[in-house]
C-alpha cells in the first residue's frame, strides 16, 4: 500500500491518486495546503516540497511545467499536490507544504510614535493626508505586512484607534522560485509575474480569513528587502540581480525622476482585495540591497547619536550602525544556511527542529520544537552545535572534525548528522555577516567596546544563545547588558508607518540621510572574507 508522509504525518493513499485528494481526504488540506481551484492545475498554489519518492510520482503535467525549471540550485523537486499522482504501489513519498508550523516571530520592539493616521475617514469620505481619495461607511482598517524571504507576517490595525486587532504569520509561498533573492530573481526573468502572483492569492487568503469585513481595509504599509517589496509590488525586478545591484526605484531617484524610493499604488492595482479604492504603500528601499524592511527596523528606534547598531540576520543580512550624525548600512549575502538551507542536517523552524544542543559525553542535550521526534537543527541549534564542537575541540577553527573523521551523530534513530560540508556552509554564512558588521564599524572608526546598544532584530535572534554566537564570530563581543532583542522590529516598524504620518515622514528622513557601504569595494575584502570564515571570536 502507497504511503504519502506530510511534514511528518502518513496519510493513506491509492495508486493514481493525486497527493491533494489523499491531503483533502485526511482533513490536512485546511490548514497544510492552499487551493483556491477544482484541482484543476489553474490557482498555481499547491505547491509541495518533495523529500524523498519523486521517482514513484506521475510525469509532469503542463500545469507544472513552471515548477519543473525553477532556479533552484539546490535541485529541490516542486509538484503541485493536485497534479502529482502516485504511480507505483510501493511507493513512500515525504513531502512538505507551505502551511508548516513554523516558530515564526510575530511582533517585536514597537514603534513609539503618537499615534496620528494619515488615512482617515471624515463623513464616509476617505482622505489620505487631508485628500480625498474614495467613499466607505464603517470601520476602517489597515494592514502592516512584512515580506520575509522565509515567512511572511501582517497585523491588522483599527484606524479610528489605532489598536493592533489581529496578527497573521504564513512561509512565504514564493519558496519555488528558490530559497534566496539571487534565484528568485532569476526564475522571475523566465517567469515573469509568477512569484508576484503567488504571493497576492496568499496574502488574500489571510485577508478573507480576518474577523473584519475586509473591504474596511484602507491602507496596506509593506516592508520587505528590496527583490521582496518589488515582486510583491509587481515590479520589475532584474536590476536587483545585476551591477550595481539597485530596484529600478532607487535608480529612477538617483536619476532625479522620484523623490523617494517609496511606492505609492493601489490594492486593486495589485489583486489585493481591499476596499476598491484601497491604499498600498511600499516603504523606501535604503540602497542597493539593503531595503524597506530595514527601513521599518529602524522606525522602531530612538537614535540619539550615541554609537549603536543593529543587525537582522537572515537569508540576507542588513547591518545598520550609527555614531554621532552618521548612519551606515550594509548588506551581507549570508544565504540562507542558518535556516536549513544547504545542509544535510538542516531545516526551518518547524516541528522536530532542534533548537539548542548542548555537549555532554556520548551525546547530546536537545531542546525541540514540538512533540515530534528530530527532523534536522534550525538556526539557534546550529549556532550551539559549531559553538559546543569548538568548545570541546572536536572541530577546529577551520571547520575540521578532529581525527579526520567527516561527521559527527546527533541523533541515531532516525539518523541525523553534522558533516564536514555542513560545518564549511555554516563558516562562510557567519563570515558574510561577521565582516558587514567589522567594516561597518571600521568605517566609522569605533570598535564592538564603544557601542551602547547593540540591537538585534528578526526570529533568529530572538533564540540565539550569545555566548554561542560570540564563541564562533557571529556576533560582536559585546556585554549581554547592551545587546537588546528587538523580535520582529520590521513589521512593528511598518505598523508605526501605517499608525502615525510622523513615523512615515521620520523613517523618509532617515533613509535619505543613510550611508550605504559596499562591502564588495573594500580594498582587502577578501582577506577579511577568509580570515572571517574562521570559527573564533571577533577581537574586541
Amino acid at each position: 500500500m502507497p504511503e504519502l508522509i506530510l511534514n511528518g504525518k502518513r496519510i493513506d493513499i491509492g495508486v493514481g491518486e493525486s497527493l491533494l485528494a489523499a491531503i483533502v481526504r485526511s482533513g490536512e488540506a485546511a490548514h497544510m495546503v492552499a487551493s483556491s481551484c477544482p484541482a484543476a492545475g489553474r490557482c498555481k498554489e499547491c505547491i509541495v516540497q518533495v523529500l524523498a519518492g519523486s521517482e514513484a510520482l506521475s510525469d509532469w503535467t503542463e500545469a507544472e511545467a513552471f515548477l519543473r525549471h525553477h532556479a533552484d540550485s539546490e535541485t529541490v523537486i516542486h509538484r503541485l499536490a493536485c497534479q502529482a499522482r502516485i504511480a507505483r504501489t510501493d511507493a513512500v513519498v515525504h513531502v512538505e507544504a507551505f502551511k508548516r508550523k513554523l516558530d515564526i516571530a510575530m511582533h517585536g520592539r514597537q514603534a513609539t510614535d503618537a499615534f496620528d493616521p494619515w488615512i482617515t475617514c471624515d463623513a464616509g469620505c476617505l482622505l489620505c493626508d487631508g485628500e480625498e481619495f474614495g467613499r466607505h461607511t464603517g470601520p476602517i482598517y489597515g494592514l502592516a505586512v512584512d515580506v520575509g524571504t522565509t515567512t511572511v507576517v501582517l497585523h491588522l490595525v483599527d484606524l479610528r484607534t489605532g489598536d493592533t486587532l489581529d496578527m497573521r504569520a504564513f512561509e512565504n509561498p514564493q519558496r519555488f522560485g528558490g530559497s534566496d533573492v539571487i534565484h528568485r530573481i532569476s526564475y522571475d526573468g523566465h517567469n515573469p509575474g509568477r512569484l508576484h502572483r503567488t504571493i497576492i492569492a496568499y496574502l488574500n487568503r489571510e485577508i478573507h480569513a480576518l474577523p473584519i469585513d475586509h473591504t474596511g481595509i484602507v491602507l496596506v504599509v509593506v516592508a520587505a528587502n528590496p527583490a521582496m517589496r518589488d515582486l510583491f509590488l509587481g515590479l520589475d525586478v532584474q536590476s536587483i540581480g545585476r551591477s550595481p545591484f539597485m530596484s529600478a526605484t532607487q535608480a529612477d531617484l538617483l536619476a532625479g525622476r522620484r523623490r523617494s524610493t517609496a511606492v505609492w499604488t493601489s490594492g486593486q492595482a495589485l489583486g489585493i482585495e481591499i476596499h476598491p479604492q484601497g491604499r498600498v504603500y511600499g516603504m523606501p528601499l535604503i540602497s542597493n540591497h539593503v531595503g524597506a524592511d530595514t527601513a521599518a527596523v529602524l522606525a522602531t528606534l530612538s537614535i540619539t547619536g550615541e554609537p549603536f547598531m543593529v543587525i537582522d540576520i537572515g537569508t540576507n543580512t542588513e547591518v545598520v550602525a550609527g555614531c554621532g550624525d552618521r548612519l551606515l548600512a550594509a548588506s551581507c549575502a549570508a544565504g540562507p544556511a542558518f535556516e536549513g538551507g544547504r545542509l544535510g542536517c538542516g531545516m526551518a523552524a518547524s516541528e522536530g527542529a532542534i533548537t539548542r544542543m548542548r555537549r555532554r559525553p556520548g551525546g547530546w542535550d536537545l531542546s525541540l520544537i514540538g512533540e515530534r521526534p528530530a527532523r534536522g537543527i534550525c538556526g539557534s541549534g546550529l549556532v550551539d552545535i559549531l559553538a559546543e564542537l569548538r568548545r570541546t575541540e572536536e572541530i577546529d577553527a577551520l571547520g575540521r572534525l578532529d581525527n579526520g573523521e567527516t561527521r559527527v551523530t546527533v541523533v541515531d534513530d532516525p539518523p541525523l548528522h553534522f558533516t564536514r560540508r555542513d560545518a564549511s556552509e555554516l563558516a562562510q554564512t557567519k563570515a558574510a555577516i561577521g565582516l558587514g558588521q567589522k567594516v561597518v564599524l571600521r568605517h566609522l572608526r569605533i570598535g564592538p567596546g564603544d557601542l551602547r546598544a547593540y540591537y538585534l532584530a528578526g526570529a533568529f535572534a530572538n533564540h540565539i544563545d550569545l555566548e554561542s554566537g560570540r564563541r564562533i564570530g557571529l556576533l560582536l563581543p559585546v556585554p549581554d547588558e547592551r545587546v537588546i532583542r528587538i523580535g520582529n522590529a520590521s513589521v512593528e516598524g511598518a505598523k508605526g508607518v501605517l499608525r502615525s504620518r510622523s513615523c512615515r515622514d521620520r523613517v523618509e528622513t532617515m533613509v535619505r540621510r543613510m550611508e550605504h557601504v559596499e562591502l564588495e569595494k573594500e580594498p582587502d575584502f577578501f582577506d577579511l572574507f577568509a580570515e572571517m570564515t574562521l570559527l573564533q571570536p571577533i577581537p574586541a
